[in-house]
C-alpha cells in the first residue's frame, strides 16, 4: 500500500477541510497543484477529492444561483465525473465504488436537470450531451441501474433537434423495444421520412399502431403516406378497420370520406361524412364538405349531360343535378345554423352558395365575414 508523507497527507486533508468550510477557491488552488504533481496525480484520492470539490460547490452553486460556484471550473459537472473516473482507474476497489455510489447517483441527477435546462432553452446539442452522461452514469459499473425510459426518450428528442439523427435512431430503436409510448413510433417515422426511407416510415407506423391499439395519431399518418403513395385501397382499409375499432370516434370516418372527396369519389365521400356526422354533429366541417361533395357530384352530372344526344337523358341526368344542388344547398345551410365565425369557412360558405346561385345567403355570409 502507498504510504503518504505528512506534507502529501496534509495536502489531501486541506481539501476535504477546504470544502466543507466552502472555501471552493482555495481548495482548487491545492488539488490542481496536486493532480500536476508527479506522485500525487497518481493517488486515487487526489481525484476523488477534486470530484467532490467540483461537484459540491457546483450543487451549492445551483442551488443558491451562485455562478461563481457552478463555474468554479469550465464544464464542472463533466471535470467532477472524470476525476472520478479516474480515481476508479487508479482503484477500482469495491470500497472506492462505494464511496462513489451515491456520488454518481447524484451526479445523474444533475446532469438530467442540467439537460431539461438547455432543452428547454432551444440548446438542444448541450442537452443531448447533458441528457446521454446521465444515461452513462446510471449504466456504469458503480449503479448498474435499469435505463431510465423517460431520460432515454428525452435524449432521443434532444439528439433528433440537434440533428444527430443517428443517435436519435439509436436511443429511440432502444425504446420501442420497450414499448414506451407512441411517441417513439411518431418520432421514428418522422425520421425515416426525413431520410427518405419510406419502406422504414410504414413500418414504424404499422409496428406502433400493433403496439398502441390502433393510436388514432399513428392511423392518420399511415392513412396519409398510404395516400401519398396513391395506395387509396390500404388507405381505407386501414381507416375501416380503426373505424371498427372505434365504433365512437368520428375522425376515421371523416378521413375516410376526405380521402374519398380528393379522389373525387363523391358518393363515397357523402356516405363516409353521413356516418361520421352522427358521432359528431357539431362538426361544421363535415357539413361543408358534404355541402360541396353534392355541389361536385351535381357539377359533374352536368358535364356529362352536355355529351348526350337524347333530350331525354338530358333532362334525366338535370334532374339529377338539380338533386344534387338541392342537397349542396341544404347541407350548407345545417352548417349557417351553426353560427360559423371562423373566417376560412365563412369564405368557403361564401363561394359555395354564390355558386350555388343563392346570393341573398351569400351576402348574409359575406356581412358576418365582414
Amino acid at each position: 500500500m502507498r504510504r503518504f508523507s505528512p506534507l502529501q497527507r496534509g495536502n489531501l486533508m486541506a481539501v476535504y477541510h477546504l470544502i466543507e468550510a466552502k472555501n471552493y477557491e482555495e481548495a482548487k488552488e491545492v488539488v490542481e497543484d496536486m493532480i500536476k504533481d508527479d506522485e500525487t496525480s497518481q493517488w486515487a484520492r487526489t481525484w476523488h477529492a477534486r470530484g467532490v470539490l467540483y461537484q459540491t460547490a457546483y450543487q451549492e452553486g445551483i442551488r443558491q444561483n451562485d455562478k461563481k460556484k457552478y463555474e468554479l471550473y469550465p464544464n464542472q459537472l463533466y471535470v467532477a465525473f472524470s476525476s472520478y473516473e479516474t480515481a476508479r482507474r487508479l482503484d477500482n476497489g469495491r470500497r472506492m465504488n462505494r464511496q462513489l455510489a451515491p456520488r454518481y447517483a447524484q451526479l445523474a441527477n444533475e446532469f438530467q436537470k442540467k439537460g431539461e435546462r438547455h432543452f428547454n432553452n432551444e440548446n438542444y446539442r448541450e442537452a443531448f450531451r447533458a441528457f446521454e452522461q446521465a444515461i452513462r452514469i446510471n449504466e456504469s459499473q458503480v449503479l448498474s441501474l435499469t435505463p431510465d425510459n423517460d431520460l432515454v426518450y428525452n435524449t432521443a428528442l434532444a439528439a433528433y433537434e440537434s440533428n444527430l439523427k443517428d443517435k436519435a435512431l439509436e436511443y429511440l430503436n432502444q425504446l420501442d423495444t420497450s414499448n414506451y409510448a407512441p411517441n417513439v413510433s411518431h418520432l421514428l417515422f418522422t425520421i425515416h421520412i426525413e431520410n427518405d426511407d419510406i419502406e422504414a416510415a410504414e413500418l414504424a407506423l404499422m409496428e406502433g399502431i400493433g403496439k398502441y391499439e390502433d393510436n388514432e395519431v399513428l392511423v392518420m399518418l399511415l392513412v396519409e403516406l398510404l395516400y401519398e403513395k396513391d395506395n387509396i385501397d390500404a388507405a381505407i382499409a386501414m381507416l375501416d378497420n380503426a373505424a371498427s375499432q372505434n365504433p365512437e370516434e368520428s375522425s376515421f370516418l371523416y378521413t375516410k370520406g376526405l380521402i374519398y372527396q380528393k379522389t373525387e369519389q363523391y358518393n363515397k365521400a357523402i356516405e363516409a361524412y353521413k356516418q361520421a356526422v352522427k358521432l359528431a354533429p357539431d362538426d361544421l366541417i363535415i357539413y361543408l364538405n358534404l355541402a360541396t361533395c353534392y355541389y361536385n357530384l351535381g357539377v359533374g352530372i352536368e358535364e356529362k349531360a352536355i355529351s348526350l344526344e337524347s333530350n331525354r337523358r338530358v333532362m334525366e341526368q338535370r334532374t339529377k343535378s338539380a338533386a344534387a344542388f338541392t342537397s349542396a344547398g341544404q347541407w350548407l345551410d345545417r352548417a349557417w345554423d351553426k353560427s360559423p365565425s371562423d373566417p376560412a369557412q365563412l369564405l368557403k360558405m361564401y363561394q359555395l352558395y354564390r355558386a350555388l346561385g343563392s346570393n341573398d345567403k351569400a351576402r348574409a355570409v359575406q356581412r358576418r365575414f365582414n
